[in-house]
């Protein structure tokens, strides 16, 4: 597959840099390691390249379609690990408040058995002075 620059890709299909730039932060084109573009990722995107100086593959409509299909099944699944993120947030979030009431009851029982000790060494007093 050809690869080209952003300049390069604004200049061979007549798209600003700061659309090539939007698209990308948008996910619609993707850049590699070395920051170039596929060539056949712009052609579905902005259509017929303006200067035809690369070898572009020729893209039918169910390559469009089935390109069109992963991106909409990407933004499900990134629209679902953000719901699962929010899910496991709200778990944890109840176990911490589970932890604090544990912590309050422990401290009550804990708080009775001392008050329940007096009592008793009250009661026992009167009987054994």
């Amino acid at each position: 597959m050809a690869r080209i620059t952003v300049n390069k890709a604004s200049q061979d299909f007549n798209v600003s840099r700061q659309t090539i730039y939007k698209h990308i932060k948008q996910s619609k084109i993707t850049r590699d390691a070395e920051g170039k573009l596929d060539v056949s990722d712009l052609v579905v995107l902005y259509g017929q390249h303006v200067n035809n100086q690369h070898d572009l593959p020729v893209v039918d409509s169910k390559q469009v379609t089935a390109i069109e299909q992963l991106k909409d099944e990407n933004m499900n699944l990134k629209q679902l690990l953000a719901v699962n993120e929010m899910l496991v947030n709200t778990l944890q979030k109840q176990i911490e408040d589970l932890k604090q009431d544990k912590q309050q009851l422990f401290n009550q029982l804990e708080q009775r058995l001392i008050e329940t000790k007096i009592k008793n060494k009250s009661f026992l007093g009167k009987f054994f002075k």
